[in-house]
């Protein structure tokens, strides 16, 4: 577990979701869901493809109108609040986002800064230190110069991850910020979002579909399955077989990490050997 103990965390921050029920069209995929997100913590919203959780995060971040109840942030309803009020308050990183054609790395990343420009206002020296922090801890300092249509997918996703990081906001939520990366990257992406939460205190909220990157780098762990929240908490509490098969339908062995101590998750084809029984007498 992180060590959300050590964080300096404003009192007034809240970002809370009161009985939402969310679709599209006629389909609905949420339907009455509530949930208080740990303020000062990383979360990591898990389950199968099609579950409701990018579409929760996408209803947190005021991407999607709840067709009832309200998502609360800071204390005040979402959608009542200035946008340019909760650019500086939520960052957020969609799934297989878009960038304007032509665009460089850097211009792209600069825009993190909008929301803390007034109209007309010249780029000041902490906007410069923003968006260079931001690219050096991506490790994309070298690529401000070269178009974004021109990068790598695993480049590309760092460099939205730097935008996201300029925006410098209290709470961060990213929709599967892994992907299209490979192991390396992967791991320097989520070693970076834990720096980012114990040094800066930021709030963060990531979809995911590595159980293990869940279990290992999440304070909580919300586990969804169809539209609804079937566990909560640590992820030592929540992510046993039982959770697995209730949520993914599968077979898994889940054990101590031998390094980490943190669930480690064994899914089971057909193909394997079953487990023997346990005799719990």
């Amino acid at each position: 577990m992180t060590q959300t103990d050590t964080l300096t965390v404003d009192p007034q921050q809240e970002l809370r979701a009161e009985a939402i029920s969310v679709g599209y069209g006629d389909h609905l995929v949420i339907p009455a869901l509530s949930l208080e997100v740990a303020t000062g913590a990383v979360t990591a919203l898990i389950g199968p493809n099609g579950c409701g959780k990018s579409t929760l995060l996408r209803t947190l971040a005021r991407l999607l109108s709840p067709r009832s109840g309200t998502v609360l942030l800071d204390g005040h309803d979402i959608h009542r609040l200035p946008t340019k009020q909760v650019a500086r308050r939520l960052g957020i990183l969609p799934q297989s986002p878009l960038a304007p054609e032509s665009i460089t790395v850097g211009d792209l990343v600069w825009r993190g800064r909008h929301p803390h420009q007034r109209l007309g206002q010249r780029r000041s020296t902490v906007d410069e230190e923003a968006v260079l922090d931001a690219l050096e801890a991506t490790g994309c300092a070298e690529l401000v110069d070269r178009r974004v249509d021109s990068l790598s997918g695993g480049q590309r996703q760092r460099v939205w991850i730097s935008m996201a990081l300029a925006q410098q906001t209290p709470y961060l939520l990213l929709d599967e910020p892994t992907t299209f990366l490979d192991i390396a990257h992967q791991l320097e992406v989520l070693d970076l979002l834990i720096d980012l939460n114990q040094s800066r205190g930021t709030t963060i909220v990531l979809v995911s579909h590595d159980l293990n990157q869940a279990a290992r780098y999440a304070d909580v762990v919300v586990a969804m399955a169809q539209g609804r929240i079937l566990g909560q908490g640590h992820p030592g509490e929540v992510i046993t077989a039982e959770l697995v098969s209730q949520v993914y339908g599968i077979t898994a062995e889940v054990m101590p990490h031998p390094v980490t101590g943190h669930p480690l998750v064994l899914p089971l084809g057909r193909h394997d050997p079953r487990p023997a029984a346990r005799d719990d007498t």
